[in-house]
């Protein structure tokens, strides 16, 4: 995919725009959703891989400056006592991760799911007072996929967990699916009341998404193009990088290194010595854990000058 130059603007509510209309938008989204039904359509290992693939080619990229966000404008020579403490709480979160995934993996997943929420209602939504559209953010990825793919997402689960952890998940998910759509439809609702078409749009485009794909890959549609496209704009915006390709560049040296990880993972997958795709998974699961722990507690032990 050729990427562009953005240019990101400071929205009344705070959040960052691009300079893209929201026709180019659409439009990209349109073609990335015929993708996906493609790759649903074709069933068996592909709606796993396109998933992977849209998660790292688009995902990646808003987390990759998590070790320039944690440094707060400081640069890494000036203060390699913070930039080694982050190093140290950043990987041994995931280290953390995976072994508790590993001795208790029904409960890590429920944890991580819950994390994840949490994430998401805070990250995506950055006017306070809109609580109905918070809590349906967070919870709309994990719960709507349950009312039209109720065993699917129950296999998924199971997958990343156990076969009864991921029965009482997708149980848990289905419970709440039909509240969290009607959040979903109040927050549709005092959108259009406020005249923010862009933002009332965008919560019917997810929650279609994840109520017609299959889990994986409604998933992946969402964080891809709604979730890490408006923090890596936040990001810019924060790190004071007005394009995309600045961006890029300042994250080169994560972005190589993922590079080189998943070229050889799919070169093993290639010649068929590859680990099953659910540990590809939890292994990125446990890599976005430091993502929601570690990197915001050293962005708020910033002092405001430094920002």
């Amino acid at each position: 995919m050729t990427l562009v130059h953005l240019t990101p603007a400071t929205l009344p509510s705070g959040r960052v725009a691009s300079s893209r209309r929201p026709s180019s938008r659409l439009l990209w989204a349109g073609g990335f959703a015929l993708l996906g039904l493609a790759a649903d359509i074709a069933a068996g290992p592909v709606p796993l891989v396109f998933a992977a693939i849209l998660i790292l080619g688009l995902g990646l990229p808003h987390g990759a400056s998590d070790h320039l966000a944690a440094m707060a404008g400081r640069r890494m020579r000036d203060d390699p006592v913070r930039l080694l403490a982050f190093l140290v709480l950043y990987l041994g979160a995931v280290a953390i991760t995976l072994v508790l995934w590993h001795a208790a993996p029904g409960a890590t997943l429920a944890a991580f799911l819950a994390l994840s929420a949490v994430h998401f209602a805070i990250d995506d939504v950055s006017d306070g007072m809109r609580w109905a559209e918070r809590v349906a953010r967070g919870l709309m990825p994990i719960t709507l996929p349950a009312l039209f793919h109720a065993e699917a997402l129950a296999q998924l689960f199971a997958a990343l967990s156990t076969s009864p952890g991921g029965d009482a998940l997708a149980g848990v998910a289905s419970f709440l699916a039909l509240p969290v759509l009607a959040l979903a439809s109040l927050a549709v609702v005092l959108r259009l009341r406020d005249r923010e078409r862009a933002s009332a749009l965008e919560l019917v485009l997810i929650a279609g998404a994840l109520l017609t794909f299959s889990p994986l890959v409604g998933f992946a549609l969402v964080f891809a193009l709604v979730h890490s496209r408006g923090q890596t704009h936040e990001r810019m915006a924060t790190l004071h990088l007005p394009t995309l390709r600045a961006y890029l560049l300042a994250c080169s040296p994560t972005l190589v290194g993922a590079a080189i990880l998943f070229a050889s993972l799919a070169a093993l997958f290639a010649s068929g010595q590859a680990p099953a795709l659910n540990v590809v998974f939890i292994g990125l699961a446990a890599l976005t854990v430091p993502h929601m722990l570690v990197t915001p507690l050293f962005e708020r032990r910033a002092a405001p000058s430094e920002r």
